[in-house]
């Protein structure tokens, strides 16, 4: 069985987590957190303020791409903005502490989404971001070892 959405989804923010220097404590499909079914729990260190909120966008923007990317779900389509509401409103609020200007602001998260886009494209990544997928559907949760041993 080919696993889900919500599964490409989270791999999405943990991979890019750890491109952008995070440790991804735990990714999880499993969780009620917020009344949501699955969670990446990651931690920053050794950054500004700065440079932890323009991280921490990435990886918001992660999850929604990389299922696009995987599924093809329609970014247009009320029912799957809905389901991506909490990390549309993490980038933007992330965002926010980049720049004052709303033209800045849309032209930084615009740079972003081509910038995850093209790194979820690679064919290298694709694979890893594979691993993370199979073993997150097969195990639920993932912690730090786990993860690590899936993303190789």
């Amino acid at each position: 069985m080919h696993p889900g959405p919500e599964v490409w989804h989270e791999a999405g923010h943990a991979v890019v987590a750890r491109w952008q220097g995070g440790v991804v404590r735990e990714v999880t499909i499993e969780s009620e957190l917020d009344d949501h079914m699955s969670h990446t729990e990651v931690e920053w260190s050794g950054f500004g303020a700065i440079e932890r909120a323009r991280r921490a966008a990435m990886v918001s923007l992660a999850g929604p791409i990389a299922e696009m990317l995987e599924t093809g779900a329609d970014p247009t389509d009320p029912a799957t903005l809905s389901t991506w509401r909490g990390d549309w409103e993490g980038a933007i609020n992330s965002i926010r502490r980049l720049s004052t200007r709303a033209e800045e602001r849309y032209r930084i998260r615009k740079q972003m989404v081509q910038e995850i886009t093209a790194f979820l494209r690679d064919p290298t990544v694709r694979e890893r971001l594979a691993r993370v997928v199979d073993a997150l559907d097969a195990h639920g949760t993932l912690d730090e070892t786990l993860f690590d041993d899936a993303l190789g």
